[in-house]
């Protein structure tokens, strides 16, 4: 069996920008006010411990610039412990495609305003000491006539003048939706965010080829125009029965092995070059079905679960840790990436993707993937086996390898 490597993504030579090589801990709560962002404070330690450089927040209920002082107060607890800190004023609440696409289509909640209202919220928070601003999800002209990209762009443009004006190095970022490509585009071309997350990643299926279609489609269009790959694995919002963007077919169609994928997935995700979102409670593998209204209980169960992992080598929070440690020591931000297929040792329908010197082999098959004798793992994303001295790869799990050692 001829082996075939195919580049994908090109290496990023010399010093990055903090925001082509974030790691972004997202709030997923849309409706924090000033006493929620007080007790955030000590959701930035837990950001600290996971290795993560950047949280993301929505401070929807925050009156300014009366309580800007609380928004201040979190820029300098953030940039105290090395963090960079992003505020999101606009975003839809539902996604916009599959069955329920644009079925909620507002996109402001609390105190946000549409149209110049929102650029006054933005100024406020980047005056405060945010380091960028996120408008959300952006709902496509395709599913509602009210979006107007023209205008869009505008603001957009202004949005530019104030980062200039408040935040040196500062970003904007948004959601999109690659099923809508033309507009996908049209956000590249023309608005330049910093960070266009997109649902390559979110939308597969739980197969080698949707996984390598999705993943080279992504970096294509962000490579196109120059910009930092950003990904995301999970929405923005909480993934249920009537927030679902899939169409049946997607890999957390299946409830019983949406926790494994996830958790495979996420560890596929780390080792993805350009930036990462992950949302508050995916480190621990919280459920969506489990979590609060309240962002204060989020907080407290997060907590909790850290709490009871810590301790466990193997746990997700672990798992996330050393992946964000061995991302930094191997500078997979950077990094070059390139989809390989014709091992001899595991079968076709596995996912492989080489990124710099790591072998990230997804087992997305039914049957267990034995690795070569002299194996080095790096990561899983859950327990391995072992038969006849030899590591063994179960089904619905992703291991990082040290490819030297399995060429």
């Amino acid at each position: 069996m001829t082996t075939t490597t195919t580049l994908a993504h090109r290496v990023q030579n010399g010093p990055l920008q903090w925001w082509r090589k974030a790691l972004v801990y997202e709030i997923a709560s849309p409706e924090l006010g000033a006493e929620d962002l007080a007790q955030m404070h000590g959701v930035l330690d837990h950001v600290c411990s996971l290795g993560f450089t950047t949280v993301l927040m929505r401070p929807s209920l925050v009156d300014v610039p009366a309580e800007s002082a609380a928004v201040e107060a979190l820029a300098q607890a953030a940039h105290e412990r090395g963090l960079h800190l992003l505020l999101r004023i606009s975003g839809a609440l539902g996604p916009v495609t599959g069955p329920h696409a644009g079925e909620d289509q507002r996109i402001v909640v609390g105190r946000e305003r549409k149209g110049d209202g929102l650029l006054e919220r933005a100024e406020a928070f980047l005056a405060a000491g945010a380091d960028g601003i996120d408008l959300g999800l952006i709902i496509p002209p395709e599913v509602t006539e009210a979006t107007d990209l023209l205008q869009l762009t505008d603001y957009l443009n202004v949005l530019h003048g104030l980062l200039a004006s408040y935040a040196e190095d500062g970003v904007l970022g948004a959601d999109v939706s690659a099923d809508y490509p033309e507009t996908w585009r049209r956000h590249f071309q023309e608005d330049w965010l910093h960070h266009l997350r997109d649902d390559a990643l979110m939308l597969v299926r739980w197969d080698a080829g949707s996984m390598t279609r999705h993943l080279t489609r992504s970096l294509a269009e962000h490579d196109r125009f120059g910009a930092p790959p950003v990904w995301r694995h999970l929405p923005g919002h909480i993934l249920g029965t009537a927030t679902d963007p899939g169409d049946g077919r997607r890999w957390f169609t299946q409830p019983e092995e949406r926790e494994q994928r996830s958790l495979a997935l996420q560890a596929l995700l780390l080792a993805l070059p350009g930036s990462v979102y992950l949302r508050q409670g995916d480190e621990v593998s919280l459920p969506d079905v489990l979590r609060p209204a309240s962002p204060r209980q989020v907080q407290d169960l997060v907590n909790a679960h850290a709490a009871a992992q810590g301790a466990q080598f193997d746990s997700p929070l672990a798992t996330v840790r050393h992946a964000t440690w061995l991302r930094q020591e191997r500078r997979l931000a950077s990094a070059p990436l390139a989809f390989v297929t014709g091992l001899d040792w595991c079968a076709e329908e596995v996912f492989t993707m080489l990124v710099r010197d790591v072998l990230v082999v997804v087992n997305t098959t039914a049957d267990p993937v034995l690795l070569p004798e002299h194996a080095e793992v790096l990561l899983s994303s859950q327990w391995l086996g072992q038969a006849d001295s030899r590591v063994v790869v179960p089904p619905t799990t992703t291991v990082w390898l040290h490819a030297a050692t399995v060429a």
